[in-house]
């Protein structure tokens, strides 16, 4: 479903829990309110270690990898005298208990596949044997690294959950296409989710949004009725 049908149900649902207002909130605000309580049950899936759906995940289809400074990324410091960073800050990505949730990184081609490893994993790779030979990679800065070893690829595939769908479909991408992200609304963009969170997502944020309609408004008639106050002293 794209973002302006999840929008538009969830401001049906908002003019029937607040019949007095007249006026319409904004897209912006909704979408973002939409996207919080997106990560938040994703993110909770994740802590229980429940199976997250594959209609929550995003690929950033064709990411461009550039060669930098060793010193950039320490703990690759004793990997080899080249490294290569993806281009761009990858959009942010949500988190479980242990770890970002990239599913995986692959070459372009699918033909080779980057195993994530920590801070501490790199400092015993290099001593491997098993392990030092095959391309890993290191999320650091809001960049993914990479030590060049043979067979490293200049372009990636990344499969992730982020916390912006629309930040994420936006990312820059090295391949050319007639009908990229880029020229695409980002009302027309996919929200991804699967069928049993989205109505649970919109019913949180319709109850979020109504709460705070009345909030303000609990706000607004104390105001005046200081105001009253004030006038008759």
């Amino acid at each position: 479903m794209i973002i302006a049908e999840v929008i538009q149900r969830v401001q049906s649902a908002y003019s029937k829990g607040v019949h007095s207002d007249d006026t319409r909130l904004s897209n912006r605000h909704i979408y973002n309110t939409l996207s919080t309580h997106r990560q938040r049950l994703i993110a909770q899936q994740a802590k229980k270690r429940q199976k997250i759906s594959e209609w929550n995940f995003i690929v950033l289809p064709c990411v461009e990898l550039i060669e930098v400074p060793r010193h950039e990324c320490t703990c690759l410091l004793d990997m080899g005298c080249r490294i290569f960073r993806t281009k761009y800050p990858l959009p942010k990505v949500l988190t479980d208990l242990n770890k970002h949730l990239i599913a995986w990184v692959f070459s372009i081609d699918m033909s080779v596949k980057i195993e994530e490893a920590t801070r501490e994993e790199m400092l015993y790779i290099k001593g491997n044997k098993y392990t030092s030979g095959k391309p890993k990679y290191v999320l650091e800065n809001d960049h993914l690294y990479f030590p060049v070893r043979p067979g490293t690829p200049k372009v990636v595939k990344i499969k992730l959950l982020a916390e912006d769908p629309v930040e994420a479909y936006s990312y820059p991408s090295l391949c050319d296409c007639d009908d990229c992200d880029d020229c695409i609304s980002p009302m027309d963009m996919e929200f991804p989710i699967d069928g049993e969170l989205l109505q649970t997502t919109i019913e949180m944020t319709v109850q979020e949004l109504v709460d705070l309609f009345y909030k303000v408004q609990e706000d607004q008639t104390n105001n005046t009725a200081d105001s009253e106050k004030e006038k008759s002293k």
